[in-house]
């Protein structure tokens, strides 16, 4: 394991201490619309995994509105402990496995699960090449004709989003995320060259309505305090994506719905 890698699995381990389930994703809203999308893409009697589980919030919502064989990998022992204890709390009825592994290295035989997810699993991985490596070894457990729905950050999207924050005199975003989760995101025309031998690009999903109300126009709403995740705008901004989910691709994450060759 590298400096770099050891660094962030302490990170890891160390956050996950909070016992707070938003502690890797802050906004709600926007977990809310993400789950929706892999919602989707998920059908009574599939086989999931959801890679980098975090504390679980995910794995239980697929779980709890679809009647599937659900598993989840955490490389942090400390989320692993965090997520199991968690969904026992919520859910003590389904039967959700949890276990410590890597995505690099996943314990499972090949052709195991008919969906694998991923919320900002991969960008946590902070190498295009190790990234390259957790998209063929997903595809490897994944079924033919299997998915594979990421929902991951792309430069693009927060660049176009910056651009449009620098028009209204707000600061931009860094592109590699907060402090203690640093982030490498992918350039979406190198991520979808990658997978192309491996995957058919089903879908792309982008949230742009929600990211103009909640980083434009609500900082715009609150100067000169911050902005939070919190604040009600955020509650409407979701409804509203969810009629009309885009505004000029503007945002980091996207959804991406692959499908494995058969």
């Amino acid at each position: 394991m590298s400096m770099d890698d050891r660094l962030l699995k302490e990170r890891y381990e160390t956050i996950a201490l909070s016992g707070d389930p938003a502690t890797t994703a802050c906004d709600l809203q926007l977990r809310d619309l993400e789950i929706e999308f892999g919602l989707e893409h998920i059908r009574d009697g599939d086989s999931v995994l959801d890679v980098g589980c975090g504390p679980g919030v995910a794995l239980l919502a697929y779980a709890t509105r679809r009647k599937i064989a659900a598993r989840g990998i955490d490389y942090a022992e400390n989320m692993v402990a965090f997520a199991r204890r968690h969904v026992a709390e919520q859910r003590p009825d389904l039967k959700i496995e949890i276990e410590q592994a890597s995505v690099l290295e996943l314990p499972f035989k090949d052709a195991s699960f008919d969906v694998v997810t991923s919320h900002r699993c991969l960008m946590a991985l902070l190498d295009w090449n190790k990234q390259q490596a957790a998209l063929l070894e997903i595809a490897r457990v994944l079924k033919p004709g299997g998915q594979l729905i990421l929902m991951e950050g792309t430069f693009d999207g927060i660049e176009r989003l910056n651009n449009w924050r620098v028009r209204f005199g707000l600061s931009e975003i860094d592109a590699a995320g907060r402090d203690r989760l640093t982030t490498l995101k992918f350039r979406e025309s190198e991520l979808l060259a990658f997978v192309e031998l491996s995957y058919e690009l089903q879908r792309v999903q982008r949230w742009g309505m929600y990211y103009f109300l909640t980083r434009i126009v609500q900082p715009l709403l609150v100067a000169p305090e911050q902005p939070s995740y919190s604040h009600k705008l955020n509650e409407v901004a979701k409804r509203i994506a969810r009629q009309i989910p885009d505004l000029n691709e503007l945002g980091h994450l996207v959804g991406f719905a692959l499908r494995k060759r058969s």
